[in-house]
């Protein structure tokens, strides 16, 4: 019995010890994670990225708008009062478009102006910056979490 007992103390001493271990490990996790200044060296570039992606979606929003949105006379209210297309109506306006569209395309990427070109080539650079950082991080988290079995 005495044997039992003594095993039973070690038992507990040793789920202490562990637990002891656990929640240190946890309390400096917590601790990184509530850093905000660790935080912000480690997330800066992430933030960076999607607030210049956030900006060049604003300008390209801005810029569609100002190119196609000019066209209509009266703004919104006036073509809310418009009686609606048929679909052959339709169809004939989508064939001009594209019949348009592909007779400007050559010359179209010459017109466009400094800034525009500027604005698409930081958006493709800045995509593809954001899109090699994630998979760079998922990397680095698929490494540092060791698989361990569900207990559940």
């Amino acid at each position: 019995m005495g044997q039992a007992v003594d095993q039973a103390r070690q038992e507990r001493d040793l789920t202490r010890v562990a637990l002891e271990a656990d929640l240190d490990k946890l309390e400096r996790r917590i601790r990184h994670e509530l850093d905000w200044k660790a935080r912000l060296r480690r997330d800066g570039p992430q933030v960076v990225a999607i607030a210049g992606g956030l900006v060049l979606v604003a300008v390209g929003v801005v810029v569609l708008r100002a190119k196609f949105g000019r066209g209509k006379a009266g703004g919104g209210q006036a073509a809310s009062a418009e009686p609606t297309p048929s679909f052959d109506e339709l169809a004939r306006q989508v064939r001009e478009l594209r019949e348009e569209l592909h007779g400007k395309h050559g010359a179209a990427e010459d017109a466009k102006p400094l800034w525009q070109k500027l604005a698409v080539r930081g958006a493709t650079a800045g995509a593809a910056a954001g899109a090699s950082m994630v998979a760079r991080r998922y990397a680095q988290r698929a490494q540092a979490e060791p698989a361990t079995p569900n207990p559940g």
